[in-house]
């Protein structure tokens, strides 16, 4: 792994990285798709879908319909139905917490960056206890752009009150590489998080790889691993 010394903020995307919200989103369309008598896809089909939101999770979910009126009905319906179980099933990925822990034992500024609006983030974020904790929480519609615009990086770490060099973004999507790449971050892969098994993370171009949330500590560490 590459080590950034600069680095002193760490920027996380939020579905797939920070929590695993797939066992919710993965609820709410099942439940939008039997409602219209269309057969429920599998939790692995859908997972690596999630990071382009409930549109692009349900057009995989419809092979490739994204514009018919029964696309967005359901999608519609999914979208009503994960506002109201936002966090009924959605965990922290295993050791995030003692990450979270300990970055800020040590004094280091901690940041949100998604392209889930705010009307999802906020609640979920509340009722996990992680809306006082995060040192700035950028939602997909906190600026005039998504991720992969850099914008959102952008004012995160205006937020965050730190140059873009001093910050490393952690996702786990190429979306999430290439807008910190834009704006001048470093950038780490999550390979636990929502990654389909024919893609390729390892040449999306991120200075580094986390098999593990744990791995990012001695990263922080400047330790190679």
């Amino acid at each position: 792994m590459a080590v950034n010394s600069t680095v002193s903020a760490v920027l996380f995307d939020l579905d797939g990285t920070l929590l695993d919200t797939a066992p919710d989103l993965v609820f709410a369309a099942h439940a939008a798709l039997a409602e219209a008598d269309i057969p429920p896809r599998s939790v692995d089909e859908l997972k690596p879908c999630i990071s382009g939101g409930a549109a692009v999770m349900l057009r995989c979910a419809l092979n490739g319909d994204n514009e018919s009126a029964l696309f967005q009905r359901v999608l519609q319906r999914t979208l009503e139905l994960y506002q109201v179980h936002v966090a009924d099933r959605t965990r922290f990925f295993d050791g995030i917490e003692s990450v979270l822990d300990e970055i800020e034992r040590r004094g280091i500024p901690w940041g949100i960056v998604t392209n889930k609006t705010s009307r999802f983030t906020d609640p979920l974020l509340e009722k996990l206890d992680l809306a006082d904790r995060a040192g700035c929480v950028v939602s997909g519609d906190t600026t005039a752009q998504k991720k992969p615009h850099p914008l959102p990086l952008l004012e995160a770490s205006r937020r965050l009150k730190r140059t873009p060099k001093e910050c490393v973004y952690v996702g786990d999507a190429p979306e999430d590489v290439e807008a910190g790449r834009r704006a001048g971050m470093t950038t780490l892969t999550a390979l636990y998080g929502y990654i389909a098994r024919d893609h390729e993370p390892r040449n999306w171009g991120a200075d580094g790889l986390l098999a593990a949330p744990g791995d990012l500590l001695p990263w922080l560490d400047g330790v190679l691993s």
